[in-house]
């Protein structure tokens, strides 16, 4: 069974990574790099596992995160809400 979630997982990478980026708001401000100011972003989710969930094969039951990486520049910035893609 571990080996069909990593195929799940590899394919759901594969599909994030086909993004174009596009510009996000957070709190009705526009989220902009803190290091180039760039506003456009690539988008992921990423799991908020501890070792105690890691330990019995749990992590799936973790929270998530929306990460945010800068078009630009490649930082990342974490969101524990999900920012609102601003349409084009």
């Amino acid at each position: 069974m571990g080996r069909f979630f990593d195929a799940l997982k590899a394919g759901v990478k594969g599909f994030q990574t086909a993004n174009d980026p596009a510009e996000y708001t957070m709190a009705d401000k526009q989220v902009r790099c803190p290091h180039c100011g760039e506003t456009t972003f690539f988008t992921r989710r990423s799991l908020l596992d501890t070792r105690g969930a890691s330990i019995v094969d749990l992590e799936w039951l973790s929270p998530s995160a929306t990460i945010l990486i800068c078009a630009e520049c490649g930082r990342i910035e974490w969101f524990a809400h999900e920012p609102t893609e601003i349409p084009h």
